[in-house]
């Protein structure tokens, strides 16, 4: 098989022949990969309730549409001279039918393009499609008989390429969220000052922002601030009824403390924590809010809140250990995963306000981490 392209007779590419494979690889490809999704749509309005007869109804639609898109594809190319019409046209049908397909289930968070999965599916699609015919083009020129084979290990290769791509673009994504994140926190943040522990991670969550922290491998998290033993629980809450308290926290909020529990599965680790800065919103209840929740104890030591739990009828447990910083704010240590409960204690001790120009030193930390 010889190259793609009609030749002039400089021996230059046909311009004519360059732009039908320009037009079918932006504009036909897009257009090629929305098909199987119209499909799709036209399957699930059906209703019949019986899968076998949807399959017989919209098996003749697929089949007949991908025929048909083939077919307009090669008599296009047909016409401006480009050798392998059918080849090619196929290539491109392929490789615009394959890749929403691919997307959805190898790369569903691949976005990189502003809008919904349709738009970015039809981008993907022109880019895979538009580099295979290049790879045809370029491989075939002068003694080469490579064919449409160039461009197909290409499309191959660009669709194997995708999940790795939209790692990539989501780990990208993570660092500029956290980056943002703790920039543009308007109110105090809440550093745990222990050489063992590093942040790794940060999210907003309703209370506060909430920074994971981890402990070193092999370090002893509790070797430089002695060991304290959390105070034992109460028989019921300390504080008055929530009619009497000012702040109760509104209906939907997890009773006693904001930001408990973890986003990801990896910060479900044992030897991490999470450590919330408190909003001024949310002080306006007080240190003891939600202490006068069903299910919730509540205990003081050294001018620290120990907040008790009951789970799911589970007797009380550990949840959250509140403190004051030095300016005034409230930050909450709370467990991830396997903690002791001593640790939650010592490490509320020594928590303290951010210094000025910190900000910059945890973005980097929490982006190494």
């Amino acid at each position: 098989m010889e190259g793609v392209l009609t030749r002039t007779t400089t021996g230059r590419p046909g311009v004519a022949a360059v732009g039908a494979l320009l037009v079918v690889c932006l504009v036909g490809a897009p257009l090629m990969s929305l098909f199987p999704v119209a499909v799709w749509e036209l399957a699930l309005s059906l209703g019949l309730g019986r899968p076998e007869l949807e399959t017989l109804l919209v098996t003749p639609v697929a089949v007949g549409g991908t025929v048909l898109m083939v077919l307009i594809s090669a008599l296009v190319l047909r016409g401006t001279g480009v050798r392998h019409p059918a080849a090619c046209a196929c290539l491109a049908a392929g490789t615009a039918l394959a890749t929403p397909l691919v997307m959805a289930l190898l790369s569903p968070t691949f976005m990189p393009v502003p809008g919904d999965a349709l738009v970015n599916a039809a981008v993907v699609s022109a880019v895979v499609a538009s580099a295979a015919v290049c790879a045809c083009v370029l491989l075939g020129q002068g003694h080469a008989r490579h064919g449409v084979l160039p461009g197909m290990a290409v499309a191959a290769v660009g669709l194997l390429l995708l999940p790795l791509a939209a790692e990539h673009t989501r780990d990208r994504s993570t660092e500029r969220r956290s980056i943002s994140q703790i920039s543009e926190f308007g109110h105090t943040i809440a550093v745990l000052d222990h050489p063992e522990w590093a942040p790794v991670g940060v999210h907003e969550v309703h209370g506060g922002l909430r920074m994971t922290y981890v402990a070193g491998d092999g370090a002893d998290p509790l070797g430089t601030v002695p060991e304290r033993k959390v105070p034992p629980r109460s028989d019921g809450p300390d504080e008055a009824p929530d009619g009497d308290r000012p702040g109760a926290p509104a209906t939907g909020e997890v009773a006693g403390g904001p930001g408990v529990g973890a986003d990801r599965a990896d910060e479900n680790e044992p030897g991490s924590l999470h450590v919330l800065s408190w909003t001024p919103e949310q002080r306006e209840s007080g240190i003891h809010g939600g202490c006068g929740f069903p299910a919730v104890e509540c205990s003081e030591q050294d001018s620290m809140v120990v907040v008790h739990r009951d789970a799911d009828g589970h007797p009380p447990r550990l949840s959250e250990v509140r403190t004051r910083l030095d300016d005034g704010s409230v930050a909450s240590v709370h467990p991830s995963g396997a903690v002791a409960p001593e640790l939650l204690f010592t490490v509320a001790r020594t928590l303290r306000a951010e210094a000025p120009g910190e900000r910059a030193v945890l973005i980097e930390e929490v982006l190494r981490g």
